[in-house]
């Protein structure tokens, strides 16, 4: 008789040998994450260790030891920092140490989310009504994704066939082309124009993906300027919907942000919703990060009017600091979520008792059959700390980034750039005011120049993870700050030393600059 092979261990000795290995997998990632205020913010990886990916396919193993220690000494300390307090890059969450515990367990019990009569579905359908009641859209249907890219798509696919329900068209038949009627088929309904949406200069890229994916296409994605506030100017918004239904274009939805990339900036949601309901067009959030507003006591104000979305998208994995991936789509009517993803095949046949009682209702509101256990990380951090406890580090974030822009404001050698009225600033170092030299007196690309390495090394020396953008045709840096491990210390540190090494990359430039004059 052969051995039975298996991923599992063979023997008692090999299950304890397994057991005290996770158990010190478990205690290095509690003192790596212990000890992240005292390592660098990010190091890249050295050559000779990047070498390790380079390697062939195994064709027989090490053993889990092994391969451990190689994840130790060539992976743990070579990530992007987004762990780490000084991190604020892109708007990356930090993670919490339950909710990687969580991961864990959600791992091991390895349950399939695609429904099915079992408990970790009854976890998912009780956070989901959790968050549509904090968002002010309680009894919606939601489901768990993997990013706010993917959430914000599953929203505009509800729209699109909401609306070409509405216009008489299939869109689950037939796409969002019309197609001639085949002999002895049901007539498809006349073209009444493409479908075109409506958002912001400041959406996020988001939008142009979905327009392509869902078959509208980049042109359906109809971009309306912003203000001074970066909000969307709702005066051009209506003459635009106007010109384009003159021209044969068929609007469908309006797309407002709550927390824009570039400067943190919440749209008129309100006035949104006012447009989209007098126009008969679905009303989508993209609250990515700024829904989570939600949670705070003080600041929820400034999504008035998010309650009267359609459908909304945000991620936990920004502001709520889970671990990725964890992402939340709502729609607020039940029956058309249904209605833009439900399939049926008989091998996912539910039966009234058993394993598949209840069928597969997340298969039915989203692209994935197969689904991980992503709820279980937001279920045992809001259980064991509670919600507030969310809001408070909202707010706490705000706080601390109004406090660095007061700063910045206050010193000559740095100049905030646009808005910041949440938690993202976006803002740069001005060389010409460390040499004494007027402002205009230097040229803007010798100003972006230096920014761009001021970044860099701030990065590569360990000090803190900001990250950049362009403003106004300008390379600024950008601080999006949604990191529950900030301190107040933390933030003065990134200060000063920007401050510093902006003053040593300036003077180095202005040294080359001469130099190459003469």
């Amino acid at each position: 008789m052969t051995q039975h092979t298996t991923f599992d261990p063979n023997s008692d000795a090999e299950w304890e040998a397994l057991r005290l290995l996770g158990h010190r997998m478990l205690d290095d990632l509690f003192d790596a994450t212990r000890a992240l205020p005292h390592t660098p913010a990010w190091r890249p990886m050295p050559s000779h260790k990047a070498a390790l990916f380079e390697e062939a396919g195994p064709e027989t193993g090490a053993g889990a030891e092994a391969v451990y220690e190689q994840f130790r000494q060539h992976v743990l300390p070579y990530g992007n920092g987004n762990w780490h307090p000084r991190f604020f890059g892109w708007v990356q969450g930090n993670g919490t140490p339950l909710a990687m515990l969580a991961d864990l367990l959600a791992s091991g019990m390895n349950p399939h989310l695609a429904g099915f009569n079992q408990a970790p579905a009854a976890v998912e359908q009780q956070v989901i009504r959790w968050l549509g009641e904090w968002m002010g859209m309680p009894g919606a249907s939601g489901l768990f994704v993997t990013g706010g890219t993917m959430a914000n798509v599953h929203g505009l696919a509800c729209a699109r066939m909401a609306m070409g329900e509405r216009l008489g068209r299939n869109p689950r038949r037939d796409g969002v082309q019309h197609w001639p009627a085949q002999a002895g088929g049901d007539p498809v309904q006349p073209t009444q124009g493409p479908l075109v949406f409506y958002g912001s200069t400041e959406t996020h890229s988001w939008a142009r993906k979905a327009a392509e994916w869902l078959g509208l296409g980049d042109r359906a994605f109809v971009r309306v300027p912003t203000g001074a506030d970066h909000r969307v100017d709702i005066g051009a918004l209506q003459a635009q919907m106007a010109a384009d239904r003159a021209a044969g274009l068929v609007p469908f939805a309006v797309v407002g942000t709550a927390g824009t990339v570039n400067a943190g900036a919440v749209d008129d949601l309100d006035a949104l919703a006012d447009v989209a309901a007098s126009n008969g067009l679905w009303f989508h959030v993209d609250g990515a990060f700024g829904a989570l507003l939600a949670l705070s006591p003080r600041h929820r104000h400034l999504l008035h009017g998010m309650s009267r979305a359609d459908s909304l998208a945000f991620d936990l994995h920004k502001w709520g600091s889970m671990p990725f991936e964890c992402a939340v789509a709502l729609v607020r009517d039940p029956a058309v979520h249904t209605a833009a993803f439900r399939s049926s095949a008989a091998y996912l046949g539910a039966l009234p008792r058993g394993v598949s009682a209840g069928g597969q209702p997340f298969n039915d509101v989203g692209l994935d059959l197969t689904r991980g256990f992503k709820a279980l990380k937001v279920w045992m951090q809001l259980k064991a700390d509670g919600v507030h406890k969310f809001g408070a580090l909202i707010e706490q974030n705000i706080e601390q980034v109004q406090r660095f822009a007061q700063r910045l404001d206050a010193h000559p050698e740095f100049e905030r750039v646009g808005p910041s009225p949440l938690n993202v600033l976006c803002f740069r170092y001005l060389p010409a005011a460390s040499s004494g030299n007027t402002s205009h007196e230097v040229h803007a690309e010798f100003v972006d120049e230096v920014n761009r390495e001021l970044l860099m090394r701030v990065q590569e020396r360990g000090v803190a993870v900001p990250s950049s953008t362009i403003a106004d045709g300008r390379f600024v840096l950008r601080m999006a700050h949604v990191n529950h491990r900030t301190t107040d210390a933390d933030m003065d540190a990134v200060f000063d030393a920007l401050l510093e090494i902006g003053r040593e990359v300036s003077a180095e430039f202005s040294v080359n600059r001469g130099q190459q004059a003469r």
